[in-house]
């Protein structure tokens, strides 16, 4: 009886093991069938499940919602993804790939409008959860170029920027990508924490695709014969864009630590390429303010024309609120050739003046109750040259010599619809 109820037990303990045994190997050929389909399809496997936002056109993650579905009913959405160590290798962006260590951590975010996608953001961080690398684009940004069958199609937007930051989260390189794919690149060097220099670099476009000259002999093989052309190709010869430096800015600081100076050497080929502001970075900047406030267009290039800047050096003095005070502009022999002096009143420029040799100008500004430019006067040699009266999108311009208005000028959103001669000349409009 005992060894009945044995067997019995036995038998039953058998089944139970052998459904385990059966359970895990679908369970296992499951995960297999998955991983291989994950493989073939090139989605990628994430360390945790992608979140969904709703959001709004900068990407702000304002409310979580429950699904993809659900988001993207949404004028605009977000998906953050952490993208799993192990599949990094073949999803990580040809473009930043040179910069990426194997041992980062990364989160992906896609911003779609109505439905598509319109920005994508790859963040990198280090074991502490500092970010060392983000890159930010549209979506082509970051894809291989693909050639169109349709020349007729617009071609997908090329644009982005990368930072790379060092393991005190300052910023040491930015690379900036334009529609003209042409290529930007800001090179950062800190001192214990503060910046001290920045260098901006350039890579024009690409060139157009080679035109192949034709070179046409003609000549009569028999009278009665039709002429013989013969046809040499030579590809024209080429130089194709390389990354070249423009600018190199030096920061100087005070005692407190508040920036008073940038020293700008103007490097060969940075004339036809004039930059009025510079890299808005510093380690006590926000990225919502800026490192130098200049006085709008009347810069020393203005004065001195871009086309005249290379192998200059140009010294900027700021005030403790970032604005420039002066610009004092030196040769190549450390000859000053030009200085700048800027006049404000709160944030609002009333007045620059310019030397250079026997060259003296000064403009003068006015302003309304809401801080919009009313009027602008310009000077030579203390003589009234030029007055601009300002009202919303119109102008009227007024013209001088030796002190007397000779011409007046009507403008409306930046075209000249009229003038009319004063004096001698007669007052009729034209």
């Amino acid at each position: 009886m005992i060894h009945s109820v044995m067997r019995k037990n036995l038998s039953a303990l058998n089944k139970k093991h052998f459904a385990v045994l059966i359970i895990a190997a679908i369970f296992a050929l499951g995960i297999f069938l998955a991983a291989q389909e994950a493989a073939e399809t090139g989605i990628s496997e994430t360390a945790e499940p992608v979140k969904w936002y709703r959001s709004n056109a900068s990407g702000l993650a304002i409310e979580m919602i429950s699904s993809r579905l659900a988001a993207l009913r949404y004028e605009y959405c977000l998906s953050v993804e952490s993208i799993a160590s192990r599949r990094l290798p073949g999803v990580i962006p040809r473009n930043i790939i040179p910069y990426y260590e194997n041992w980062y951590r990364v989160e992906l975010r896609q911003l779609y409008e109505n439905g598509e996608e319109i920005r994508r953001q790859w963040i990198f961080r280090d074991g502490k959860g500092l970010a060392r690398i983000s890159a930010s684009g549209s979506p082509g940004f970051f894809s291989p170029v693909v050639q169109r069958v349709n020349e007729d199609e617009e071609p997908d937007e090329v644009k982005g920027f990368i930072e790379i930051r060092n393991s005190a989260g300052y910023v040491t390189r930015e690379l900036q990508f334009d529609e003209d794919l042409s290529e930007w690149e800001y090179r950062y060097t800190y001192r214990e924490g503060v910046l001290i220099r920045a260098e901006t670099w350039l890579k024009e476009p690409p060139l157009p695709p080679p035109v192949q000259e034709v070179n046409v002999l003609a000549g009569l093989a028999d009278e009665e014969e039709a002429p013989v052309q013969r046809f040499s190709l030579a590809p024209a010869e080429r130089k194709e864009p390389v990354l070249e430096r423009l600018f190199t800015d030096s920061y100087r600081y005070t005692r407190s630590g508040s920036l008073r100076a940038i020293d700008r050497t103007i490097h060969e080929g940075a004339g036809k390429r004039s930059r009025i502001g510079f890299p808005a970075l510093s380690p006590r900047i926000t990225p919502r303010e800026e490192l130098a406030a200049h006085a709008g267009v009347y810069t020393t290039a203005y004065f001195l024309g871009a086309g005249n800047l290379e192998g200059l050096t140009v010294n900027y003095n700021l005030d403790n609120r970032g604005r420039v005070l002066s610009e004092i502009t030196k040769n190549d022999e450390g000859k000053t050739i030009g200085e700048l002096k800027n006049t404000w009143s709160d944030n609002r420029l009333t007045a620059a003046f310019w030397k250079s040799g026997d060259d003296e100008r000064r403009i003068e500004f006015e302003y309304d109750k809401d801080g919009k430019p009313v009027v602008e006067r310009n000077f030579r040699k203390g003589v009234l040259e030029r007055v601009v009266n300002i009202e919303g999108d119109n102008e009227i311009e007024e013209i001088y010599m030796n002190g007397i208005l000779i011409l007046r000028a009507y403008w409306e959103n930046g075209l000249k619809i009229s003038e009319e001669r004063i004096g001698g000349s007669g007052g009729s409009p034209r």
